[in-house]
């Protein structure tokens, strides 16, 4: 009996190893930082001391766009921790469960929108909190009880990237002034491509990418099937699409089972009647607002992808900007 208790000891002890680096946490703060926190309503904000006049700043922003924001199927009863790392160019926010958290980098990036950079973090990273306490109902709730926080990121691979970023960008475009939707910077890469092939994509590139042609980004194309969706159909659609993912996960699509009932479409189909409606109005404005004459400083050569942006002039005909391409 002794030798057996040792055994299973050992085996826990060893599988306790194996799991003690599944999760970590970001940043690149200095071992010496002295941490002050401030609670609020909803959250509990943790930030460098150093960088407190600008946290509590922050503290009032977010809890003001959970003031502002709803969401279906979300309480909002909860004090999720809010953990700012200033110690970094980088330019980003994620929240992520197991542990429940959300994580902010402040740093405003050189070509940012029209809108306080706290705002536009506070309603994108907010979506993403009531998206995960969205997938935190019913069964998954239930399954929660034995498997913990990683459940509910489970379901959330259930769901496609596009509709968690692009409900992200529809939230940070239609509850503030502006927004990546709002911004022509924003939607000129799908535009472009729509117009020069007359068509958008396949479903299948937009969502898995390519090595050969630039494909606009989850954000991009997820904000724009997003809008469309509600603008066409049911504002409920996506919440019966979550609850149906959240209380059947083991279904083989349960977010394409849940459109079809409700608009007749797949997320294919309902991608594809996005950029077909999208294709044919920009085809339209192209046509009807033609481009006045200008000179092309820089002439294609051959057909990759090649883009400049933030240009300035030196001096005559040279000029400095940002290039980027798939190389």
């Amino acid at each position: 009996m002794k030798i057996k208790s040792l055994v299973i000891s050992v085996l826990i002890f060893r599988i306790s190893l194996l799991l003690s680096a599944q999760y970590y946490n970001t940043g690149q703060d200095p071992a010496g930082l002295k941490w002050l926190q401030v609670k609020t309503g909803s959250f509990r904000i943790i930030f460098p001391e150093e960088y407190s006049t600008a946290g509590m700043e922050f503290a009032g922003v977010l809890e003001n766009a959970h003031n502002t924001m709803s969401y279906p199927g979300v309480a909002g009863r909860y004090r999720l921790p809010v953990i700012i790392h200033n110690y970094t160019t980088q330019s980003n926010g994620y929240v992520a469960w197991a542990p429940r958290r959300m994580e902010i980098y402040p740093t405003p990036e050189q070509n940012s929108i029209p809108l306080d950079h706290n705002s536009q973090l506070a309603y994108h990273e907010l979506t993403h909190v009531y998206q995960m306490e969205s997938f935190s109902r019913g069964f998954s709730r239930a399954m929660s009880i034995f498997f913990g926080q990683q459940f509910p990121g489970v379901v959330a691979s259930l769901v496609p990237q596009w509709f968690l970023e692009g409900d992200a960008v529809f939230n940070e475009s239609f509850f503030t002034p502006s927004g990546r939707g709002r911004a022509a910077s924003f939607q000129k890469y799908l535009k472009a491509i729509s117009i020069d092939k007359g068509k958008m994509y396949k479903y299948d590139q937009l969502v898995n990418g390519s090595y050969k042609h630039f494909i606009p980004d989850h954000y991009q194309s997820g904000y724009q099937i997003m809008a469309w969706s509600k603008l066409s159909y049911d504002q409920d659609i996506w919440d019966r699409a979550v609850r149906l993912t959240v209380n059947a996960p083991y279904l083989v699509n349960p977010v394409n089972l849940s459109l079809r009932q409700n608009t007749g479409k797949t997320k294919k189909t309902l991608a594809e009647e996005t950029f077909d409606t999208l294709s044919a109005i920009w085809r339209n404005e192209t046509e009807t607002h033609k481009p006045g004459e200008y000179e092309i400083i820089n002439p294609p050569k051959g057909n990759n992808y090649i883009n400049y942006y933030s240009p300035v002039r030196i001096a005559g005909n040279t000029y400095a900007a940002v290039r980027t391409s798939l190389a």
